[in-house]
């Protein structure tokens, strides 16, 4: 279970986050818009899997690729690696300092942050639920456990909403539909059309990374095989922090949903109507509006 820990560096709960962990064609982006409905909440969309390189801070100070700074727990007063002890959980603050970097408030709320009489950027975010979603969460090299610990430890008090799409045909004939198979020589895009990125199965990441071929794995092997890191992860972060639901349901159920907001402690909430983002592509839903009640709102204490 995720625990926090204050020190006189840093409170990592003094702030509430959300996150999106989904796969490509799996109805994130309308996840994301449905969530960005309710009071006091902002998500920022897709970001180069912000929280994987995040990550790698931790590990450098661990002794990845040098001295382990993060776990000297006394006082080095003397050599080239003289270094006060760093508290448990003191770089969460850095990390999630990154994630709000990322997801700043609009920018006229960011232009009039030194104008008489108007909020500055810190009292506008100030009872904000913060957060990403990320179609690629499940990439790169870190193991279920790996990626669990970093949440955590970094995010103690947060809620992950784990996204999967259990109808791997209709995903592999999306992916296929949307993202061009580049042997025929078309330009390929991402779910949210990241330009001069080709991705070609889906998978949120380019398929040219550092040079090397794709692999040749049959895309609905590659669909379960990302089902199945997201589901164990969901499992290994635990109840408390993490719900795993499938588009399958909840496309077809506003219900589903409901209880995810109600999960995440919102009172008086109710999603009347599901959007439907990146339809036959890459249309967006300007027509649909969920119809959040005007009591819908997040408890005061926290």
């Amino acid at each position: 279970n995720a625990q926090c820990q204050n020190s006189p560096m840093c409170s990592p709960c003094n702030r509430r986050y959300l996150f999106i962990l989904a796969t490509g064609r799996s109805g994130s982006t309308s996840l994301l818009k449905m969530l960005n409905y309710l009071p006091n909440v902002r998500l920022s969309g897709e970001n180069n899997n912000i929280l994987y390189v995040a990550s790698k801070l931790i590990s450098n100070f661990e002794g990845e690729e040098g001295p382990p700074l993060l776990k000297q727990n006394f006082d080095r007063t003397e050599g080239a690696l003289v270094h006060n002890a760093i508290m448990p959980q003191t770089m969460s603050c850095p990390i999630q300092q990154i994630i709000h970097t990322m997801n700043p408030p609009p920018l006229v709320v960011q232009q009039k942050d030194n104008v008489t009489n108007e909020p500055s950027a810190r009292e506008h975010d100030e009872n904000l639920i913060l957060g990403v979603k990320t179609i690629r969460y499940h990439k790169k090299t870190w193991d279920v456990k790996t990626a669990a610990t970093f949440l955590k430890e970094n995010f103690p008090c947060s809620r992950v909403i784990v996204n999967i799409r259990s109808d791997i045909d209709g995903q592999s004939r999306s992916i296929n539909t949307t993202f061009t198979n580049p042997r025929k020589k078309h330009k390929c895009k991402d779910e949210d059309e990241d330009k001069g990125i080709e991705d070609c199965d889906g998978d949120g990441d380019s398929d040219q990374d550092d040079g090397h071929e794709k692999d040749e794995k049959d895309p609905k092997e590659m669909i379960q095989e990302m089902n199945d890191y997201l589901t164990h992860l969901t499992t290994e972060l635990g109840e408390d922090m993490a719900q795993l639901i499938d588009m399958t349901e909840w496309i077809k159920d506003v219900t589903v949903l409901n209880n995810v907001v109600e999960w995440l402690g919102f009172k008086h909430c109710q999603f009347r109507s599901i959007v439907h983002e990146n339809a036959g592509g890459y249309e967006r839903d300007h027509d649909t509006t969920p119809n959040v009640s005007s009591k819908c709102h997040y408890p005061d204490s926290f």
